[in-house]
Formats: C-alpha cells, sequence, structure tokens
C-alpha cells in the first residue's frame, strides 16, 4: 500500500514538473515567435513602403509634379492587405491617401488610419519630393488579418506540441515510476515473507543503482540469517551428539550400580569423574566458543611482542610432548610488534600444540616457528603427524571436526580447538590457514598484522 502511494506520488510529480516544464518552454517559445514575427512583419512593411516610394518617384519623375501625377499606380499596392497609403508633398502637405479601390487626391476628406507602421522618403534625382507612410486597418496593428491568423494557426500549434510532449512526458514518467517502484515491492514482500518465517524469501536483485543495491544487501542478510539458523541447527545438533556419549556411559555406569551388576568402587567412581569432568571441559569450551563467535568474549588487545605467549604455551605444552613421545622445537624471532591479547594468543598456540600432540605418532616431530613475513608475524605450528586431507582442510576449523574421531575421541580431544583458534586470530584481525607437508604432517600458520612504534 505504501509503494502504491509513492508510485502515485512520485507520477505525480513526474507529470508536474513535465508540464512546468513544457509550459515554460511554450511561453519562451512563444515569447520568441512573436518577437521574430514582429520584426518580419515591420520589415515586410518598409519594403511595401519603399517599394511604393520608388513607383511615386517614377510617376513624379514623369509628371514633373504631384498636380498631374496619376496615382492609379497604386490602385492594386494595398488590396487584400488592410493596408492605407498617404503620399505627403515636400512640405508635408497630404498630396493623396487610399481609399477601398483606389487613390483619392487631397482635399477631400481622409479617413484613413493615422497610425503610421512604415514610412519612406520619395526622391527624385536626389531631391527629396515627398514622402509615402503606410498604415495598417488590421486590428492587431502592424499586423493584417493575415498575420493575424497565420500567428493564431502557429500558437495553436505549440499548444498542441506541448500537450502531446506533456501526455508523453507523463508516460514516460510513469513507466520510470514502475520501474522505481516494482524493485521496492520486491523488496518489501521479501521482508514481509522474512518477518513471517520464510527463510527462503529472496529479491533476486542484483543492480548497481541503490534499490538493487538494497535488494541485495537484504539477500545478503537473509543468507546471513540463514546461515546462523543453520549454524545453530548444526550446533544443536552437534552438542548433543558430543553430549550423547558421556551421559549414556555415565547413565549405564549409574545403572549398572544401582542395579548391582557393578560393584560402587574406586575404579567405578573414577569413570565418572572422568566423564563428568570431559562434560565439564566441552560445555566450557563450547561456551568459550559461542562467546568468541557473539563477540562477548574479553580480547583485550594492545601492542606485544608475539614470541611471549607463543615460548609461553610451548613451555606449558613440554611435558604433554614429553610423555607421548613426541620431539618439540622452537625458532622465535623475538623483536615483533602485533596488537595482541598475550592470553589469548597462549590459548590458541597452545591448542594447536594440543592437536599436534594428539595426531602426531611416537617419535614425532612437533616444530613451533615465530618470523616476519611481508608486513606480517607468523606464527607456525608444524608436525609429522597423520595430516589433513586437501579436501578437509577448509572444514578443519569448523566445531566438532575431527581428522581421526576416534582416535581423537579416545584421547580426550573435543573437536572445538581449532575452531576456537580460529575465532581468537580473527578477533586480532589476522588469517589463520591449513596446509600439508610432503610425506605427512600439518602446518598450521596464524598470520598477524605488525605495527610500528608510532601507530602502536
Amino acid at each position: 500500500m505504501a509503494a502504491r502511494a509513492l508510485g502515485v506520488r512520485l507520477s505525480l510529480a513526474f507529470a508536474i514538473v513535465a508540464v512546468l516544464t513544457i509550459a515554460l518552454a511554450m511561453v519562451m517559445v512563444g515569447v520568441g515567435v512573436q518577437r521574430q514575427f514582429g520584426q518580419y512583419v515591420t520589415q515586410r512593411l518598409q519594403d511595401r513602403a519603399d517599394t511604393a516610394a520608388t513607383l511615386l518617384g517614377s510617376e513624379y519623375e514623369r509628371s514633373g509634379t504631384w498636380a498631374r501625377a496619376d496615382f492609379s499606380v497604386l490602385a492594386q499596392f494595398a488590396a487584400g492587405e488592410d493596408l492605407r497609403l498617404r503620399v505627403l508633398g515636400p512640405h508635408g502637405d497630404l498630396v493623396a491617401y487610399s481609399v477601398e479601390g483606389g487613390m483619392v487626391r487631397s482635399p477631400e476628406a481622409d479617413d484613413a488610419p493615422r497610425t503610421v507602421s512604415a514610412r519612406a522618403p520619395i526622391i527624385v534625382h536626389g531631391r527629396y519630393v515627398g514622402e509615402v507612410l503606410i498604415a495598417t486597418t488590421s486590428p492587431g496593428g502592424l499586423l493584417t488579418a493575415r498575420d493575424l491568423a497565420f500567428r493564431r494557426s502557429l500558437l495553436w500549434m505549440l499548444v498542441v506540441v506541448g500537450l502531446v510532449a506533456a501526455i508523453a512526458a507523463s508516460i514516460a514518467g510513469a513507466a520510470y515510476t514502475r520501474s522505481i517502484v516494482a524493485p521496492i515491492n520486491a523488496v518489501t514482500r521479501v521482508a514481509a515473507a522474512l518477518r513471517s518465517g520464510d527463510r527462503s524469501a529472496r529479491t533476486g536483485m542484483n543492480g548497481e543503482d541503490a534499490i538493487g543495491a538494497l535488494g541485495s544487501t537484504l539477500d545478503a542478510m537473509a543468507d546471513a540469517i540463514e546461515a546462523d539458523r543453520e549454524a545453530e541447527r548444526r550446533l544443536t545438533a552437534d552438542v548433543a551428539h558430543e553430549l550423547r556419549t558421556p551421559l549414556q556411559a555415565i547413565q549405564a555406569t549409574v545403572e549398572a550400580m544401582q542395579d548391582g551388576v557393578l560393584p560402587t568402587d574406586e575404579e567405578r567412581l573414577s569413570v565418572l569423574h572422568d566423564e563428568t569432568v570431559r562434560l565439564g571441559r566441552l560445555v566450557g569450551s563450547i561456551l568459550e566458543l559461542s562467546q568468541l563467535e557473539r563477540g562477548t568474549a574479553a580480547v583485550t588487545l594492545g601492542p606485544l611482542d608475539p614470541a611471549a605467549p607463543v615460548e609461553q604455551a610451548i613451555e606449558g605444552s613440554r611435558a604433554l610432548m614429553e610423555s607421548v613421545g613426541l620431539t618439540l622445537t622452537a625458532d622465535v624471532e623475538p623483536g615483533l610488534t602485533v596488537m595482541g591479547d598475550p592470553d589469548r594468543l597462549t590459548q590458541a598456540v597452545a591448542n594447536l600444540l594440543s592437536n599436534a600432540a594428539r595426531y602426531t605418532p611416537e617419535g614425532g616431530t612437533v616444530r613451533v616457528g615465530v618470523s616476519a613475513e611481508k608486513g606480517t608475524a607468523v606464527i607456525e605450528v608444524a608436525d609429522t603427524g597423520i595430516g589433513i586431507a586437501p579436501e578437509d582442510r577448509d572444514r578443519a576449523f569448523t566445531r566438532f571436526w575431527r581428522a581421526d574421531p576416534a582416535r581423537a575421541r579416545a584421547s580426550g580431544g573435543l573437536g572445538i580447538g581449532l575452531a576456537v583458534v580460529r575465532e581468537i586470530v580473527e578477533r586480532h584481525g589476522g588469517t589463520v590457514a591449513l596446509d600439508g607437508v610432503e610425506g605427512g604432517g600439518t602446518v598450521v600458520r596464524i598470520t598477524l598484522p605488525l605495527v610500528t612504534a608510532g601507530s602502536a
């Protein structure tokens, strides 16, 4: 309804602008035509006066005096043009004037119009012998009846052309308005459908104009909403799946103990305790990941040397590496500066080292490096483990994904570590990527932008 009202207002606005523009153009053209036409008529009357003066001059030269002059040469001069002629002598005395059907000599009554439209001197051999005056009896002044009829037809033609142009401009404006209102209606319908729960509604618009950009933005927003809803559904399913196994183990153990199938001893209580601890870690990790994804987790950025949190993570992981029979090496370049949270960066590197320990067979090697590369600080964790297939590297940073599900669950992996790493790195304005190593193994590269002393 609102879009229809907008269309009516736009169409009316286009019509008003078109009519006003054409009316202004008509007025300007009419004034210009009137001026040019008036100049044309004035020049035409002057030409008639000059022609009459030439004829009268020839007659005066033949007769030698106005008293013997034959004015019949002008009998048909003004016929049909609403013109009246007056011939004056050299002293301004009236010699003759025109009436219907011919010329009349003075001193008979002169009823010719006194308004002079054009005049021309009569010259014979360089001597001024008189003057001819031309006046018009038409109501239009300088314009004769024929001139007035022509002017009326011209003005009517301008009016008709203006009306046709106004109608054409209004139709074009209405069509253009429809082209504007139609996509607005589409955006409104899609927004209403999304509000009603139809998450598949899209405008399909991809134009570069403002309305096309609005439609494509709405589609992108709908896609993002649908992706978020899908992520929520997937998270719910993943959490239910991950919680089911430890809960079933706890339930089975408790029921067996209640039924007397299993004794209530230290061993059984230890199993319950381990599963409860695992549930606690899983819930805590899910909560932390959710907070990082929503941007509510505390991340305090400040200038720091990335070597410090990396070395702290290395020291915290040495005992783990030794317990599983792995060799841990480090090549850390000090003196770099990034904007980061030391605790979060330590957590990210520790997660990578924990994954490397989990997926690297005994006797393998885990290498940690920090270096500068093209204006960035690169933190690299490489191992000689089972590796990740190229087609799985894009999915490796999603929650609950495992390279070897059976091995990870048996060793206590939650499948959330890499997802947490990605969120931490992105909160630092960096990127994280996986790569394979020839002969097996995985390399994880964290890239953080370097800052200079002035910008820090």
